[in-house]
């Protein structure tokens, strides 16, 4: 049986130049649109029930379609509208309408034409930054603080409890729904097929739910200021670093989101009250 290979911080430098980058990308996304006043954020109340009712309705949802259809046309076809969705926010940040509508239509093209982990990752880049800038956009601070309590209470309990979640995710990959960054050991395997599966020891597979949210918070922390939108994207990083330490002393699946979630906050709260 081979050995898993070590989790270096060379390895450390390249999830992190992702998740970064992301971050990054969501971050001018939704200031972009923040400064034209786009988007207006809901009430507390109604922004926490709409979004949590949604993401139970979609969490049921994608549970249903994995166990009834075993085909991957749907699930491909429902990648290819995040992917479309998202990049056209990034784009249409920078570019009129139409021309954001070819680009984003030029990104599903190449992710499906050219399966690779660099296309695959590109295209999540997009589509994270993208739709998790919208949402940020909506959700006024308190809400997203009370969201990320519960869903790392959830993510605790889907993968170490009823580990549901473990199942969804390598279901996930079987129909080609790849809902991830995908992480090689190796920079030179960034160009290999995307056709990967998950706790294979060459690759590390970083949900998209542990890369939105702080996209999310950082887009909503804008009402205070770009110093707390930076202040937790440095407590992200924080959090992914904790995440790769315990990787790094045993391989398997963990949920990513709680450090991330707590990371994040103690870095927006340090902003705004040392600051």
């Amino acid at each position: 049986m081979k050995k898993k290979p070590k989790l270096t911080a060379q390895i450390f430098g390249t999830m992190a130049s992702f998740f970064l980058g992301i971050q990054l990308l969501g971050l001018w996304t939704g200031w972009t649109f923040f400064k034209q006043e786009v988007v207006k954020p809901m009430p507390v109340q109604t922004s926490i029930i709409w979004f949590l009712v949604a993401f139970l309705i979609a969490t049921v949802i994608l549970i249903l379609l994995l166990r009834f259809f075993k085909g991957k046309l749907l699930f491909g076809a429902l990648f290819a509208f995040l992917i479309f969705m998202g990049s056209q926010t990034v784009f249409g940040a920078a570019l009129p309408a139409l021309a954001a509508t070819i680009l984003a239509l030029v990104v599903v093209a190449v992710r499906f034409l050219v399966p690779s982990i660099l296309t695959q990752n590109v295209a999540i880049a997009l589509a994270v930054a993208g739709i998790g800038a919208q949402i940020g956009l909506m959700l006024p601070i308190a809400a997203v603080l009370v969201i990320l309590l519960v869903l790392s209470v959830y993510d605790i309990i889907a993968v170490y409890g009823t580990k549901h979640m473990v199942r969804m995710f390598k279901g996930f990959f079987k129909r080609g729904l790849m809902l991830s960054i995908i992480v090689p050991m190796r920079i030179s395997d960034i160009g290999k097929s995307v056709k990967v599966k998950p706790g294979r020891g060459r690759f590390l597979i970083l949900g998209t739910g542990d890369i939105a949210f702080p996209v999310i918070f950082s887009v909503s922390a804008l009402n205070f200021g770009l110093r707390s939108s930076f202040a937790v994207i440095a407590g992200s990083l924080v959090g992914l670093l904790a995440i790769h330490f315990i990787l790094s002393r045993r391989r398997r699946p963990i949920p990513a989101l709680p450090p991330i979630a707590l990371f994040s906050v103690l870095g927006f709260f340090i902003s705004i009250i040392c600051f």
